[in-house]
């Protein structure tokens, strides 16, 4: 007679399987920073833009802080480009300030307070 695993021993190899594979580090994450990093640098020259370090400087002067996401973004391109900017001030609030990427120009400033 032949003996199969059973479907308990399968599920907990999967299982550990799974598990190891979450806990390794992953090395695309980095890519995938420089990739968009490098995006922005292409689009901010092919386009006259402000520079990720020009829009830096105009949001932290707009609200003083620590700038923790600075993202190029279009999805209202029929308005233009734009920088978000997100700052956590020395309270440990969150501000995002949106930027018009062609003249810096401050857009917004949403504080997420409660």
């Amino acid at each position: 007679m032949i003996r199969r695993p059973t479907p308990t021993l399968s599920a907990l190899a999967l299982i550990l399987l799974t598990a190891t594979l979450m806990a390794m580090p992953k090395a695309s994450h980095a890519d995938d920073d420089r990739s968009n990093a490098t995006r922005d640098t292409e689009i901010v020259k092919a386009f006259g833009l402000i520079s990720a370090e020009q829009a830096r400087e105009i949001a932290l002067k707009e609200a003083p802080g620590v700038v923790t996401e600075l993202e190029l973004d279009d999805r209202d391109y029929a308005k233009g480009w734009k920088w978000e900017v997100e700052v956590v001030n020395a309270d440990g609030r969150e501000v995002e300030v949106d930027l018009d990427a062609k003249t810096g120009k401050v857009l917004k400033v949403d504080k997420d307070w409660f």
